[in-house]
Formats: structure tokens, sequence, C-alpha cells
């Protein structure tokens, strides 16, 4: 950008833009081409069950299309005849919701292991794997901490970065 005082910084010219934009095309493409860059953006999360028996399983970072996926399978929906059937959110089920979030973001590894193992299914009388993990998070507190962990990388609470990116 063109300087024109100490204080003041000159709109970027149209030219200006493009040398820019034009620079950093190769690292833009390479970004969006990698498909392992979600990979090291996971974090492990320790549950305990009662004094000694503990599990751990990894989560990873949900798209924007990942968390409106569980958070319309766990709504209900109901048509408003008022407004020419037009389908309305009635009610969403929390529970589910949680569930279904922290299914998601985990890594698939983990989640063969735990919630799809069909020997810990049979023990509980579990049904799916949001129904494992209801069995094996009952608390709601420790699935809204680690429904935080997986906001904190998914990138929300960045309120301070993305300000700073989008002035930049």
């Amino acid at each position: 950008m063109s300087k024109v005082s100490d204080n003041y910084e000159a709109p970027a010219t149209p030219e200006e833009i493009r040398e820019e934009l034009a620079f950093n095309e190769d690292e833009i493409l390479r970004a969006l081409t990698d498909q392992s860059h979600h990979e090291d953006l996971t974090k492990t999360i320790e549950v305990s069950l009662g004094a000694k028996a503990k599990f751990s399983f990894r989560i990873r970072p949900l798209s924007e299309k990942e968390w409106d996926k569980c958070r319309e399978r766990n709504t209900k929906y109901q048509k408003n005849r008022r407004l020419g059937g037009m389908r309305l959110p009635e009610s969403t089920d929390t529970t589910g919701y949680h569930s279904d979030l922290i299914y998601t973001a985990t890594v698939a590894e983990d989640r063969a292991k735990l919630w799809d193992n069909k020997k810990l299914w049979n023990a509980v009388g579990a049904l799916t794997g949001t129904d494992m993990i209801d069995k094996m998070i009952p608390y709601a507190g420790k699935k809204q901490q680690i429904i935080e962990q997986i906001e904190q990388i998914s990138g929300y609470n960045d309120d301070d970065d993305y300000h700073e990116t989008v002035k930049n």
C-alpha cells in the first residue's frame, strides 16, 4: 500500500491488489488442495469413568457444513400452514445434537474403537455410535466441555485472530 503520511495509508490500487493475489496464488492453491491440512489440528480428550477407568479420544475441527448437518439431524420441523406449508424448526434435541457433534468430530480411528465398537454396544445396550457416547459420557457438563473444545479447534472464539487477519 502507498503511504501518504505516517498516520494514513492510501487504499490499495487495483494493480497492487492483483500483484498481492498473484503473489499468494501458489500458497492458496497448495492450501486448498492439501487434504491433510486439518490432520495436525487434533486434540486429545480424556474422560474418567469412575475412580479407575479412563479413556481418551481425539477430536478434529468441524466444517460449517458438518455443524449444520448435526443441527438439522437433531431438529424436529413442522409445516406451518399459515406460511404456505413452509417448514419451521419446532424443537432441537440438545442431548442428541451434542452427541452427534462429538461423534462427527471424533477422529475416524478413535470413532471405530469407541463409538462404533459392537462389543461395547452389546454390553450397554447401545444401538448407534451416538447412543454409545450417551452411555460413556452421560453428564451434560462433561459433554459441554468437549463441545467447547470442538468449537475452539474449529475456529470459534478466535475473534482476535479473525479481526487481525481481516484488518491486515
